[in-house]
């Protein structure tokens, strides 16, 4: 589904075995990079977020972190009410 502002939040779905909101990113140019998978996410768990997500995480930064397929960082942080975890394997999960 493409929501007002033309993200599409049909990716994300809820994990009762995660309990979150979970997605995937590939960011070898043929998918979603980190940082859009993680706006893409808090958009659909938080009902119509529309905050920067730079006011949270410098997103060219995460993209570095966890967008390379070899890497094996995960980044944890907070956004309102969720936490948001970004792994290097590609997984986005946002509890709240």
């Amino acid at each position: 589904m493409i929501d007002a502002e033309g993200v599409d939040t049909s990716d994300v779905s809820w994990s009762d075995d995660y309990g979150a909101y979970t997605t995937r990113f590939d960011d070898d140019g043929d998918g979603y990079s980190p940082s859009v998978a993680v706006a893409e996410t808090l958009e659909t768990a938080l009902d119509g977020w529309d905050e920067p997500l730079f006011d949270y995480v410098d997103p060219d930064a995460l993209d570095s972190l966890v967008g390379d397929p070899a890497s094996s960082v995960t980044v944890r942080f907070d956004v309102e009410a969720a936490t948001v975890t970004v792994r290097g394997d590609g997984r986005v999960f946002v509890r709240i």
